[in-house]
Parts: structure tokens; sequence; C-alpha cells
């Protein structure tokens, strides 16, 4: 475990965690209940005329299948969940045979106390909180991945010309350990600068936040992902670091579940990832779809800035949903709980749904 990462985290993060969602479990914590989101149930207008615009669903088989009603829920409003926004409001869930309830869950402990008490069936969540209820023996598995390698953009002041200008200051990202401070954090690295030694993390509360210290020069830079990257653009500021394009294995948004759902219930995963495969195509080769499911769910209506958001998001997308195990890795690497040391990426991953849809040759009929 690097040293620097060690730094930043404390022995209570794991602790309240795990008090958090044995509260939650036995019917004490806010997470009892699942929070309704408010949007998702209605299709936007775009998508009943899927099949009409030639890039419409797949069928799953011949017959329909028998609907299953499966409560899911996501903990971020950010693109990469897009996926999953994707497939409830084209239809996709239900024309794969499931009846989704689709809402927005507190992340982390609120999340994974929801998993353990059957509240919710599929989370999509940043991996690392996944992970990190499997090393405190939640028993969440993943098996699903939206994106495998860590996307930020690190944008500077005018003053900043490199990389090395950076040493012995700041850079803003939304939360500690969150993923705008790994992104940066690895990624800086990666360039020859040791975090918390030569360049310093500091909090903001968010990505408009982060904004504002940039503008007002309380940081020197910023750690962001998109659609904030491109409002740093409009505003004048410089990409220094696309992190993105350095290629780091590190599962962002995935898909998970507990290892009792997928035994008792693995129709829905199965019939989940076909679904999420659909909408993975629909993405990649109708942008105007993609623009109108966010503005739906992000509430920002510049259709401009939404739409280079997915411009930049379609080669980072995993097309067949697969996770990929160096991606986990880079999960479990940066994870402080002692535990993660001696756990492999093979036992959180379930990876028999996403490779018996490779081998229906379902993928192969998706429009590319």
């Amino acid at each position: 475990m690097k040293r620097w990462w060690l730094a930043g985290m404390t022995r209570a993060r794991g602790v309240g965690l795990c008090i958090a969602v044995l509260l939650a479990a036995c019917g004490g914590g806010p997470a009892a209940s699942v929070p309704p989101a408010g949007t998702g149930a209605a299709p936007v207008g775009a998508a009943g005329a899927a099949r009409a615009a030639g890039s419409g669903p797949v069928s799953a088989a011949t017959s329909a299948p028998t609907p299953l009603s499966s409560h899911q829920g996501y903990t971020s409003v950010v693109i990469t969940i897009l996926p999953a926004w994707a497939a409830q409001e084209a239809g996709y869930f239900r024309e794969q045979g499931l009846d989704v309830e689709l809402s927005r869950v507190g992340g982390g402990a609120p999340m994974l106390a929801a998993l353990q008490n059957g509240d919710l069936e599929v989370a999509y969540s940043g991996a690392p909180a996944l992970v990190l209820g499997y090393v405190q023996g939640l028993e969440t598995q993943i098996f699903g991945a939206l994106t495998n390698t860590l996307e930020s953009i690190i944008f500077v002041r005018p003053e900043i010309q490199t990389v090395d200008d950076l040493r012995g200051k700041s850079i803003g990202v939304s939360n500690l350990l969150g993923i705008t401070d790994i992104a940066a954090r690895l990624g800086l690295q990666r360039l020859g600068l040791k975090p918390d030694e030569d360049v310093f993390s500091r909090q903001t509360g968010g990505m408009g936040e982060s904004l504002a210290a940039l503008d007002t020069g309380v940081v020197a830079g910023v750690s962001l992902g998109a659609p904030a990257s491109f409002e740093a653009r409009k505003r004048g500021y410089r990409a220094l670091v696309d992190v993105s394009q350095l290629g780091i294995p590190f599962m962002g948004a995935s898909v998970g579940a507990t290892r009792r759902t997928l035994a008792e219930r693995p129709a829905v995963a199965e019939r989940t990832v076909r679904a999420l495969a659909q909408a993975m195509s629909r993405l990649k080769t109708d942008r105007d779809f993609a623009v109108d499911v966010l503005v739906k769910y992000t509430q920002i209506d510049d259709r401009e800035l939404l739409g280079e958001a997915v411009d930049y998001y379609r080669p980072l997308w995993a097309a067949d949903v697969y996770p990929d195990p160096s991606g986990l890795q880079g999960v479990l690497d940066v994870e402080s709980n002692p535990a993660a040391r001696t756990t492999t990426p093979d036992e959180i991953l379930d990876l028999r749904f996403v490779d018996a849809l490779r081998a229906s040759g379902f993928l192969e009929q998706l429009p590319q």
C-alpha cells in the first residue's frame, strides 16, 4: 500500500461504514427504505421512437420472458451512470423481461445497507464502495462494469504551464478519496509527482465548488469529470492532464448485487446485462437520444455541453459491460482495509452473466 494513500484514510471509515450497514440491516438506519428518485419512470420523448429509428433493441428471444420486478438504484447523478438511465428510458429493461423501478440511493453505507436488506437488488455504483462492502464481509459482488479506466481531466490556472509547475500547490477535488481525487493522485504520480509531498489534494465538496476555487485562485488546478470539464473549457481553462488518456486500470461505475441475490435471482442479473448492452449500443449510435436522457436526469439543459460529454465518454464505456479484473485490481490497490491486500478480483467478480452474454451472439446483433 502506498504511504500517500494510507495517510488519507482512517480506521473510523471502515468501522463507521460497517456499523451503519448493520444498524440499517436491523431496521434502524436511514437506508432501510430507498427514496424514490422522482425521475426515470416515464420515457423521454425520443425513446418511444427507438425501433423506428433503426437503432432499437434486439429481442432476447422469440417469446418475451416472464417479467420480473426488480428494484435497482444508482448512487450519483453522473454521466457514467447514463447506460442504466438509457436502458430504462428506451424500454430495454422491459424488453428483456424486467419491470425495473430505478431510484437514486445514497452512496456508500446507505447503498450497501439497502442491498443487504433486500430493499435494493442491483446497484449502479463506483466500484470502491462495493469493494469495501466485500472486504468488510457484506458479500457484495460485481457482475458488470460501465467503465474500467479512470476518467478525469486536470484543468489549471494560466500561470501553470507544465506538470512540474504544480509542485507545492493544491489540486481541487470533489471529495478526498473520491474518483476525482484518485484520478488526480494516480495521474500525477504517473507523471512524476508524489501526492501529498509534491502536490496536494484539497476537498471542495463538488465539481461546481472546484470550479469556483479555481476561479478565485484558491487552488492551482482542479480534477473534473464530465460535464463539469466542458464548463472549465468554456471558461478558458487549459487541460493539463487528461487522465483517461493514460489508460490507468480502475473500475469506476460498476453493477453490483449481493451474492445471495445472484444465487436466488440469477435471471435478474442475466437480463440486466443484456439490457445494458442494448443501452450501450444505443448511446454509441444515437447521440441525440443520449443527450435527451442526460437532460432529464441531470436537469441540465445545455445540450451542446452534454453532447460534448457524450462524445468524450463513448470510447470509455464498456460496450459489453464486461468488468475488467485489472480495473478491479486498481481499486483493491488503493483500498486501505487490510483485507484488500489478500483479496483478489476473482473473489468479488461474478462473470457468469457477461460470459454468457458474450457467448450468446447477442452483442453481434446490436447496431455498432
